[in-house]
């Protein structure tokens, strides 16, 4: 059985994803954004162990803890095109006064993989907009989107490597085009589904 936990982290509260493993008692983090002894202290609770980071992208509101979990263990994945933003001040850290935690991914993901980790599968989306990176993960009936999609909103795109057109086409041609509906895990704010963004989004 797969336990989900959602915890906002970080002074720009972005969502952090726990998805525990309760018969292996080892868990996959999505986003851990920061606030790493909280984060730590929940799956202590919960005795669990990290063995995977998914990051939907690279801004240091999404990855700031990584580092920490890559000393414990765990693999971290992200899309190739958003490396630089964790090489560079393209991560954004440096708009809010933010020491950025660096950390080297060990997978590059790209559309279309499919990741196994603690016997749950993700498929990966690319869907490119807010940052030329910029993933959602597809697990069962559920989408963790990042900062593609949000509930009635989508992500900015005036920053480092964001592009309007490109997140209107990942939102209309990839996501929306997917069939039937699927519940939608954003990076910030509350959760929706598919078929409301489809039919209620005033952005795309």
């Amino acid at each position: 059985m797969i336990k989900l936990r959602m915890m906002p982290v970080g002074l720009l509260g972005a969502n952090c994803y726990l998805l525990c493993n309760e018969e292996t008692k080892e868990a996959v983090l999505i986003d851990p954004g920061a606030d790493y002894p909280r984060i730590k202290r929940q799956l202590d609770i919960d005795a669990m162990s990290v063995k995977a980071v998914l990051l939907t992208h690279g801004h240091f509101d999404h990855c700031n803890a990584v580092s920490e979990f890559k000393k414990d263990g765990a693999k971290v994945y992200i899309h190739g095109a958003d490396k630089i933003l964790l090489e560079t001040d393209l991560n954004m850290s440096s708009l809010t006064g933010e020491v950025f935690r660096s950390f080297v991914p060990d997978v590059l993901v790209s559309d279309g993989d499919i990741i196994t980790e603690c016997g749950i599968t993700f498929s990966v989306l690319h869907t490119p907009g807010h940052t030329a990176g910029s993933v959602c993960y597809l697990v069962g009936d559920g989408i963790f989107t990042g900062d593609t999609l949000f509930c009635m909103g989508v992500g900015r795109t005036d920053m480092p490597t964001g592009d309007a057109h490109a997140l209107e086409n990942s939102v209309r041609n990839v996501l929306f085009a997917l069939n039937g509906d699927y519940k939608i895990y954003p990076g910030h704010g509350e959760t929706t589904t598919l078929e409301f963004e489809r039919r209620n989004n005033p952005y795309v």
